[in-house]
């Protein structure tokens, strides 16, 4: 059996996150850290990734498919060029480099319509996201294989879909499900019925963040309910997915939270919506929590 691991890349400096945040429907620590502030810090995230890979046991043999999207970093792009071909134990690194559209969930669907006659399996992250537990692409499989009707994997977690994106995707309240970050695993097979279906793995054909967010990470694991499949989480105590920044700096990842800091949260996120309903009302609720915030300090 041939499997990879695609890792999508990118050397675009980006908002830098010094803690994971809870997020999603159920809550849970699935806003990830990151610091990638210049092309260095991209180098070294991949780097610190591969060191991770050769030293762990996925529990089968795998490659690695990292695509970079070009944003026109010369020593980025070198890097990425310079990697192809690497050998890894149980397998090799492939690069690919690429326009950068549609974000990670282009990155996805350009590594698979170009290695999908290679591979049986893939699964799919971001760079800032590290899969490297003992067993990590055997465990996902072994789910994968014994569930029935499973077309995908999700190893951050599977969320609710806001409503807001009902509209764009053609859902409803039994469709509206998806997988943070895209994150997970499926067979060739089942995205090969979704190339057959959309023409591509979903993702936005353009460079607009909340579109990439919609028509991508929200778009791709959906898309495979829509074919009649079903999404599945790894069992509740099994952590696959770390933030990368998190590891980086020993930082123990909790992926649930207490009670209680599950209840704060559920209750400013009904608060909050409350108050967003107008734009004038989103102001006023801004103001007194940022008055509020100066009054503690």
């Amino acid at each position: 059996m041939r499997v990879a691991k695609v890792i999508a890349t990118c050397f675009k400096q980006k908002k830098k996150i010094e803690n994971t945040y809870l997020v999603g429907d159920p809550v849970g620590y699935f806003g990830h850290s990151q610091n990638c502030m210049n092309t260095s810090d991209v180098i070294n995230l991949l780097e610190f990734n591969i060191e991770r890979e050769k030293n762990c046991n996925p529990g089968l043999d795998r490659d690695l498919i990292i695509v970079n999207s070009d944003v026109g970093s010369d020593k980025g792009n070198k890097f990425i060029n310079d990697l192809s071909g690497t050998k890894i134990p149980g397998g090799k690194i492939n690069c690919i480099t690429r326009k950068n559209i549609g974000r990670s969930f282009g990155s996805y669907n350009d590594a698979f319509l170009n290695y999908r006659k290679n591979y049986e399996y893939f699964l799919f992250t971001e760079d800032d996201i590290n899969i490297s537990q003992n067993n990590y692409f055997k465990i996902g499989l072994d789910i994968f294989q014994n569930e029935k009707n499973c077309g995908f994997v999700a190893y951050i977690g599977i969320t609710k879909i806001g409503r807001w994106h009902w509209k764009d995707l053609g859902l409803n309240k039994k469709t509206a499900y998806s997988c943070h970050g895209g994150t997970g695993l499926s067979s060739t097979k089942i995205l090969n019925e979704v190339v057959n279906k959309y023409g591509h793995l979903p993702h936005y054909k353009g460079a607009e963040k909340l579109k990439d967010i919609t028509f991508g990470e929200v778009a791709f694991p959906n898309s495979i309910i829509q074919l009649g499949y079903k999404l599945f989480d790894l069992p509740k105590d099994t952590i696959l997915a770390i933030p990368a920044y998190d590891l980086i700096r020993n930082i123990e990842y909790k992926k649930w939270p207490t009670f209680q800091k599950k209840c704060i949260f559920i209750f400013k996120s009904k608060i909050y919506n409350i108050f967003s309903k107008t734009e004038f009302t989103l102001n006023i609720y801004l103001k007194i929590l940022k008055a509020f915030k100066r009054a503690i300090n």
